[in-house]
């Protein structure tokens, strides 16, 4: 079954990387000069490809198909500071840093309905020494460390439209992946590197519905990753091919009488070692299907959004055990808009479940051994966290239940005020409290993490945003303050041996400019 996946896998890898040579996928091809020399038995080139048009030269690479006019610069920046005290609740002094990202983007048209896009991202930490890159074989992250500086590529792809079908699109190469409200994919753009993917993605779009589908290479050890032999396949008998793959389709009804529907299925394969990165929130040599979709409304003045998944599948928990996937996830929410009060008042709640497990968090992460009958810990793949779970970015949407109230205010048209507060409680207090990072925290592992009490802790947030120059700056500020629950009494007690949780503080503000 499980080399059958795998072949299942490369076909598809093979059928959307084959489909690009379609015909009718350069809609407009460049014309050649006439001075260039077409001969009819072209030579094969270390390209591997045979020369339609003479390439360029080198140093630096000049082609006469070149147009400038087709040619568009993008980019943003982003300073950022925050402090927060007691971060996870443990006694600790407050933790003050300045974060920053800068953004360049290069786009070429080459024709109408083909464009080759880069992005080029340089992050860092105020103060931090540069370090060598720490992620470079996981492409749901940017490569390098985060406290160090950084350069790497963002995004870089190429995609092609209506190929050979009208409204049929293929994008290859380094990309962004968002589904719905970012619950199991988003961009996760609040943290200082986020998240992109590589792969192949294909979209299909009509009039009432659209499709779209794809294969994503989170992680591959088959390569050699540095040395005189880069990029080199390596003996499968060493590498073992440990590693990570994402495969979806989803399907998106377009709205009518204000009703979307958005149907979902996610198979994630990971065959790597829980160790590295974002790699170490999801549990080592899974088979993991998701099965579920989203709702959303909107009419007059109110809006609401459902999504509920489905896991199942297995993964290999050491000692011959072969332990089966069971969790489930749901999200609620709805609210109303007052549009003829001034500052337009939008009053929202929402409810939020995501299974956990009974066997001490053995069966999620990067700890399987003692693992017991089903894994019933969700897992939330790809998020983005941060607002859907609360702006301290203490949880994420995995073994918890969150209760919420909002209030969102526009005071004038550029200016944006929102509070909320959320109540986090685990849906089962034999399991982890995981973090917005996915990452069991508090409890190293084990018993460890097992409670009594099911009370994590209260959050209060509260968010002012403006923007200006014509909405091309924008400066936002804001706080959170944390109750600590009973529940969290005991994980700090139990992890490090202190005398109770302590409430947390958390601040910061940001500016950001782009164009």
């Amino acid at each position: 079954m499980r080399r059958s996946k795998e072949a299942a896998k490369w076909v598809l890898a093979a059928a959307l990387l084959g489909a690009m040579p379609v015909g009718q996928a350069l809609a407009d091809p460049p014309v050649a000069p006439s001075v260039v020399d077409r001969p009819t038995n072209a030579p094969p080139v270390p390209r591997a490809m045979p020369d339609l048009v003479s390439y360029w030269n080198f140093d630096p690479p000049k082609s006469p198909l070149f147009d400038i006019s087709k040619f568009t610069l993008s980019g943003d920046a982003r300073v950022r500071g925050e402090s927060r005290t007691n971060s996870n609740f443990a006694r600790q002094s407050a933790d003050t840093f300045v974060q920053q990202w800068a953004r360049l983007g290069l786009n070429y048209a080459i024709s109408q309905d083909v464009d080759m896009f880069t992005q080029f991202q340089y992050s860092k930490n105020w103060g931090g020494a540069a370090t060598a890159a720490t992620a470079a074989n996981d492409s749901s992250s940017q490569t390098g460390n985060v406290n160090g500086s950084t350069v790497g590529m963002r995004q870089a792809f190429i995609m092609i439209r209506n190929l050979g079908v009208d409204g049929l699109s293929l994008k290859v190469g380094r990309q962004l992946v968002v589904m719905g409200n970012h619950r199991l994919f988003g961009h996760f753009d609040w943290n200082n590197q986020a998240f992109s993917h590589d792969g192949i993605t294909m979209q299909y779009n009509q009039p009432t519905y659209e499709v779209w589908a794809g294969w994503l290479h989170e992680a591959n050890s088959d390569a050699v990753a540095s040395g005189a032999s880069a990029g080199a396949v390596t003996n499968a008998a060493t590498s073992g091919g440990a590693n990570a793959d994402v495969m979806f389709t989803r399907i998106a009804f377009k709205p009518m009488a204000g009703l979307a529907i958005e149907p979902l299925w996610v198979w994630f394969n990971n065959k790597t070692a829980a160790a590295g990165n974002v790699q170490a929130a999801h549990a080592p040599g899974q088979s993991r299907h998701t099965l579920g979709g989203r709702v959303a409304y909107r009419q007059e003045i109110f809006d609401g959004t459902a999504e509920a998944y489905w896991q199942t599948g297995h993964f290999d928990a050491g000692n011959g055990q072969n332990i089966s996937i069971n969790a489930v996830a749901m999200a609620i929410e709805g609210g109303i808009t007052l549009k003829d009060v001034p500052t337009s008042p939008r009053i929202g709640a929402e409810f939020n479940y995501a299974s956990g497990d009974g066997s001490g968090g053995n069966c999620s992460g990067a700890t399987t051994n003692g693992c017991q009958g089903n894994a019933n810990t969700f897992e939330n793949l790809y998020p983005t966290n941060h607002i859907v779970m609360g702006y301290a970015d203490r949880m994420s949407w995995r073994n918890m239940v969150g209760y919420s109230g909002s209030l969102q205010l526009n005071p004038t048209q550029q200016t944006h005020f929102e509070t909320r507060y959320w109540l986090f409680r685990k849906a089962n207090h034999a399991d982890c409290w995981y973090s917005a990072n996915q990452a069991c925290t508090g409890a190293t592992s084990g018993s460890a993490a097992i409670t009594t009490d099911n009370s994590l802790y209260k959050e209060l947030d509260a968010i002012f945003t403006v923007f200006f120059k014509n909405n091309k700056v924008a400066w936002q500020t804001g706080g959170a303050y944390l109750w600590a629950g009973h529940g969290m009494d005991q994980i700090v007690t139990s992890a490090q041996n202190g005398t109770g949780a302590r409430n947390s503080v958390w601040g910061y503000s940001q500016l950001q400019v782009n164009f």
